[in-house]
């Protein structure tokens, strides 16, 4: 055979050795964003269903456990809304998810309530001021025009000043482009709704809420772990998150790039060093509560399966489906050598278009390891994601266009990196 012949099968080869079932990624994104998860929070027990599906997708694979269970369970406290949601604006009720939704720390609220409107001009003159603070707004929602919400300290000021005692009003409306909605383990004193912008202008001066909140105390989650050995006991941990925002009323967020992706591309990995024995150990990890403030991966770290002192590098992949724009591979400029050796191999073969080291980012679960003094780095992707914490994020809007390159890019890393 014709050597050229012979290097173009070698690169073939080594190349679909390498790549990835995506028929497999996408079954496993859709799984776990479809409606028999029910948004993969705290409602029906949708987190711990998705739990139970990935330690499946473990056992099916032969990863095993590092002990006798997949599973490493821990309470916390969480606030969820049960029921149906209404708010109602000028008569018109607003779609759940859609139009609207609480921040994830209110408590419950029923009824009709004034919308007192405060502008620049409220806070920043004398008189005007003190009119305002002369009113007992202990029973109205608030809300801020632009020449409030255009100036940050002065939004934040007036904020605050109207959330603490003793001016501690029944609520704050902010006006938003998209309502985002997400996870908290306290309760606020007060209300806040994030409500689509083009719903609210200064004539409307009253609005009618149904908001019934329930605080659960002790609800069990579980992170869920695999691991496979390698020629060392030291290992390289790979994590992600399974959890996501769960349901508000009837709208389900699905959650597919944030973070079915992120789960998908774990076992996918998981897949290709069962199959090629690595030189270090691979541990698996799949945390529950990273969207209410990374609390699986804290427990984990303040509670380790394997020994802390031997893992060598944590890999955190969260939202890898999108990428229209680029790839940042956060962390990477605080670890030189680790960020030489990925770009380089990127340089090399050119897995990622637009491949981007940053440096510090308190963002996602890799947070709580490097405060452990784990070099640790995360994995996330700009652009294509408009609908982040939204009902839209769903398994067929979006493309992959980074997927591939990130799973081969970290697979020709850990095989070459010592």
């Amino acid at each position: 055979m014709h050597k050229l012949a012979v290097f173009t099968t070698i690169a073939l080869l080594c190349h679909m050795a390498m790549g990835q079932d995506m028929t497999k990624v996408k079954q496993v994104v859709g799984d776990l964003s479809s409606k028999a998860f029910y948004g993969r929070g705290y409602i029906n027990k949708g987190d711990s269903l998705a739990a139970d599906y990935i330690a499946h997708a473990l056992k099916q694979q032969r990863i095993k456990p590092l002990e006798k269970s997949y599973f490493q369970h821990f309470k916390m406290d969480i606030n969820r809304y049960i029921g149906t949601p209404v708010l109602k604006i000028d008569g018109k009720t607003l779609k759940n998810g859609i139009d609207w939704v609480p921040y994830p720390s209110s408590p419950s609220v029923h009824g009709k309530y004034p919308l007192v409107w405060i502008t620049k001009k409220d806070l920043t003159h004398k008189k005007a001021l003190t009119r305002l603070l002369n009113q007992d707004l202990k029973s109205s929602f608030i809300t801020f025009d632009t020449s409030v919400t255009n100036n940050k300290e002065l939004y934040w000021f007036a904020r605050n000043l109207f959330t603490t005692q003793p001016l501690l009003v029944k609520g704050v409306v902010d006006r938003v482009k998209s309502p985002k909605f997400s996870a908290r383990r306290y309760l606020s004193d007060y209300i806040t709704l994030r409500v689509r912008r083009e719903f609210l202008s200064p004539e409307v001066n009253e609005i009618e809420v149904e908001l019934e909140n329930e605080f659960l105390r002790d609800y069990t989650s579980q992170n869920v772990m695999g691991f496979i050995k390698g020629k060392t006991d030291t290992c390289i941990t790979l994590i992600g998150h399974y959890d996501h925002m769960g349901m508000f009323g009837e709208a389900m967020y699905p959650g597919a790039n944030d973070n079915a992706s992120g789960d998908a591309m774990i076992l996918e990995l998981g897949k290709y060093f069962k199959k090629h024995k690595p030189y270090y150990s691979i541990q698996l990890i799949f945390f529950g509560a990273e969207e209410a403030g990374f609390y699986g991966s804290e427990y984990y770290v303040a509670h380790p399966v394997y020994p802390l002192e031997k893992t060598k590098l944590v890999i955190n992949f969260d939202m890898v489906a999108s990428g229209t724009k680029w790839t940042e591979l956060i962390h990477a400029q605080l670890y030189p050598a680790i960020e030489k050796a990925f770009v380089n191999i990127n340089d090399r073969k050119n897995y990622i278009e637009h491949l981007k080291p940053t440096g510090y980012e308190a963002t996602s679960d890799h947070i709580n390891f490097h405060d452990k003094g784990i070099p640790a780095l995360f994995f996330w992707t700009a652009g294509g994601n408009e609908f982040y914490h939204e009902p839209g994020d769903l398994a067929d809007t979006i493309n992959y266009p980074s997927f591939e390159g990130i799973y081969n890019l970290v697979c020709e890393f850990i095989e070459t990196y010592r």
